[in-house]
């Protein structure tokens, strides 16, 4: 018989796929993936059937995470409610209506906790005594810890015979006792950190950003229009620092300038050696004045410019040579562009061509 009741027992708590509708159970899969805390979904953020306590919420997603006849099923059951009426999860509302009930709901909530538990320095200090005020509290209290301490308290201040406390040990003990119950009491009613919940509600709490039909049209065009403006000022930057380049390569007698973070190479020949002079060879763009070039072969790389118009890279070093983050390994040859980065042994130029003297010359064919 007694087996018979436990197994009755066990047989109606156990949970059943059919406690919660498959739209609830949608809903909470969802939201739960998406990052909600369990207790922010059981104060009401989405719109359920019917209300659920935050422990029925709980008990629902262990369910179905956990509990095989709960977990198999469920998942069966959502997949075809999806398939047949195609659910979505809207967010919620961001209207004002909406954000004030949300905080006045918070706000009462936090309210009536603190009403349960008792305000937060509770328990800290000593108590008033009934007909008592605060500072004669207050000031019983540094008596009575004077009277620890050794000192004679007054007479008839907590109901007992005035006699004086000895002091030596006694005193010692009773002080390390009162320091150790203030400490405990401090620790007991530090306040907790928050919850994710509750920083969930902060951010419900805060003025969302509008939509697009909450924006005023006449303040988006005006937003666009400075918008276009700006990058009109960018454009017309660019190409004035291209003409202040081009104007100073050719003042050189430049085809090009390898731009680098501490030097500056002018390309002045058809065809220009990139690499590491030595005292027997000496290259038109010596890598080691930008830097360290233990890397960089004696002849690394070769640039020239073709019949076309169009400049070449050709890697003939032992390492690779990076256009764009595009590796150039070596016996390869690759184009050129207006503003390439070239990287030659961890060292990286900015290659500016000078259109004037490229369309004057005329190469020879490559």
């Amino acid at each position: 018989r007694t087996s018979s009741r436990a197994a009755l027992m066990a047989e109606v708590a156990a949970p059943s796929v059919e406690d919660w509708p498959v739209g609830d159970d949608f809903l909470l899969r969802e939201a739960v993936e998406a990052g909600a805390a369990l207790a922010s979904i059981a104060r009401g953020i989405l719109p359920f059937s019917r209300a659920y306590s935050c422990q029925e919420v709980t008990d629902r997603w262990r369910a179905l995470l956990y509990d095989p006849n709960v977990a198999r099923p469920a998942a069966r059951r959502m997949a075809h409610h999806i398939l047949d009426a195609k659910p979505t999860v809207s967010p919620a509302s961001t209207a004002e209506d909406f954000r004030s009930a949300w905080t006045r709901s918070a706000a009462a909530e936090r309210a009536s906790l603190r009403g349960v538990d008792g305000p937060a320095d509770a328990g800290v200090g000593p108590s008033t005594p009934a007909g008592g005020s605060p500072s004669a509290s207050a000031g019983g209290g540094k008596r009575s810890k004077g009277a620890d301490r050794g000192g004679p308290k007054a007479p008839g201040e907590s109901g007992e015979p005035s006699h004086p406390v000895e002091s030596g040990s006694g005193g010692d003990e009773g002080l390390a006792e009162t320091d150790a119950d203030e400490n405990m009491n401090r620790r007991e009613y530090e306040p907790p950190p928050p919850s994710f919940a509750d920083a969930e509600a902060a951010v419900l709490a805060m003025d969302p950003r509008p939509a697009i039909d909450q924006v005023d049209p006449v303040a988006r065009k005006r937003s666009r229009a400075r918008l276009a403006s700006s990058l009109r000022k960018i454009r017309k930057l660019e190409a004035s620092a291209q003409a202040a380049t081009a104007r100073a390569a050719t003042a050189k007698n430049s085809l090009g300038v390898l731009q680098g973070h501490r030097a500056t190479f002018q390309i002045t020949r058809r065809e220009t050696v990139l690499g590491r002079s030595t005292e027997d060879q000496k290259v038109d763009v010596d890598l080691a004045e930008e830097g360290n070039a233990s890397k960089v072969s004696r002849q690394h790389a070769f640039i020239k410019l073709r019949w076309n118009g169009e400049f070449v890279l050709r890697n003939v070093g032992k390492r690779h040579v990076w256009i764009n983050n595009v590796a150039v390994e070596s016996g390869r040859r690759a184009s050129l562009a207006p503003h390439s980065l070239i990287e030659v042994g961890g060292l990286r130029l900015m290659f500016l061509p000078n259109p004037t003297l490229v369309r004057a010359s005329e190469p020879e064919p490559f």
